[in-house]
């Protein structure tokens, strides 16, 4: 009776498998029995890791990476900081485009997936767009460099790191002989290690290519990638902006703190901080083995980021307790030296660049995260503002959308005043 029923199960299986042909009970199939996996997954568009950035779905593709690419869980605690909902909906215009546009417009415009304004502990708005909701987990893209940046400076805080203005090669032996052997650990952060890497989007030479090639095989050697470039600048002389500084940094925090850096997150910041929910952290190889991608692997839910967001806006302040190293927030959001001054990073740009975080001009002292496809989070410690605003951008970047984003936290800033 047992044979009859397995041999009925084996027959329907070979029936949803378009036809293939029966194979005896508890012979092994061969690669040739097997089904191809589909390069898509019809349901809800998640691709393989070949079509991360290819696939039309990439608001799906930007919420899903842990069906896609192995990660490591950043735990939470059991107490969640409450954010309050405001008494009244936020109601904006802002002007772009010689034009007035509504909140819904820029969200439209802009190819927004989340977009949440706080105001100290309220929230003004929050909403989800093409699919998302409160529940899902968004990739990070670079504006997991500014969480980076904030373990180092917790890893100086507490004695693991002696001065920013160390070698970084004093701590990692193994940079001897690459672009990073004369760079102090402040060069790193301020991307300015004079490194001959290349990061160019639209460039399928770049080597930010092979980078993305090195995470979506999934097989390790990221770092080892990070530290194979020679010197192209003397650290400390130029800015050029370069995913692999970040991943040396996130060794650096490994290497000093004994501890996975998604280990560090949840006890630094993830349990204090009262996120609702675990992070995930991409790792360039499966399980124990594999590194966290350093450089902007992280998802997180978007009231996550906006909690992240108001810590810095509160100058390292949450309920009371100091969590960031007193002074930290105003060193790592103001650029401190000439080559990373406001408006000189690239011609015509008028940005500013601090410890891995973009430094807007003006009086409010109003810096971002931000991450390719779109990621921003937007802060205003005069006024304890955050805009977190996620993005399933076409292109890696969109200098007209990112240009509409500052109007449009401008205009969220004057609002709310």
């Amino acid at each position: 009776m047992r044979r009859s029923v397995a041999t009925l199960l084996i027959a329907a299986a070979a029936l949803l498998l378009g036809g293939q042909p029966a194979v005896a009970a508890g012979k092994r199939l061969a690669a040739k029995d097997l089904a191809p996996a589909p390069a898509y997954d019809s349901g809800d568009g998640v691709p393989t890791p070949a079509g991360m950035f290819t696939t039309e779905h990439t608001a799906v593709t930007y919420r899903n990476i842990e069906e896609i690419l192995p990660t490591r869980r950043v735990p939470s605690g059991t107490n969640v900081s409450a954010l309050a909902p405001a008494a009244a909906p936020l109601d904006v215009q802002y002007r772009f485009d010689e034009a007035s546009h509504s909140i819904a417009d820029f969200v439209a415009r802009t190819g927004t997936t989340g977009l949440l304004i706080l105001k100290g502990d309220q929230i003004l708005y929050e909403g989800y767009y093409q699919g998302a909701d409160s529940q899902d987990l968004f990739m990070s893209f670079s504006t997991g460099k500014s969480f980076v940046s904030t373990l180092v400076g917790l890893a100086l805080g507490d004695g693991k790191i002696k001065s920013l203005d160390d070698p970084i090669l004093g701590y990692l032996p193994e940079l001897k002989g690459s672009a990073y052997e004369t760079a102090s650990i402040k060069q790193v952060l301020q991307m300015a290690s004079g490194t001959s890497y290349t990061e160019e989007y639209e460039d399928k030479d770049s080597d930010i290519a092979s980078f993305a090639a090195i995470i979506a095989r999934s097989h390790g050697g990221l770092y080892d990638f990070a530290r194979s470039f020679k010197a192209a600048d003397k650290p400390g002389e130029k800015f050029y902006y370069a995913t692999t500084n970040t991943e040396v940094l996130g060794a650096l925090v490994a290497r000093v703190t004994g501890r996975t850096l998604s280990a560090y997150l949840s006890e630094k910041l993830w349990r204090p901080l009262g996120a609702e929910a675990p992070a995930r952290w991409i790792l360039d190889a499966p399980g124990s083995g594999g590194r966290e991608v350093a450089g902007g692997g992280l998802q997180l839910r978007l009231r996550d980021y906006g909690r992240f967001g108001l810590l810095f806006a509160n100058l390292g302040q949450w309920h009371g307790t100091q969590l960031l190293p007193a002074g930290w927030v105003e060193a790592a959001t103001r650029p401190a030296d000439a080559y990373v001054d406001y408006g000189k990073l690239i011609a015509g740009y008028p940005l500013g660049y601090g410890y891995q975080w973009w430094c807007l001009p003006g009086a409010n002292h109003r810096f971002t995260a931000q991450g390719i496809h779109g990621q921003f989070v937007l802060v205003d410690p005069v006024e304890r503002l955050v805009v977190v605003k996620l993005s399933s951008w076409a292109h890696a970047w969109d200098d007209k959308m990112e240009a509409e984003t500052y109007a449009f936290f401008a205009a969220v800033a004057d609002a709310v005043r």
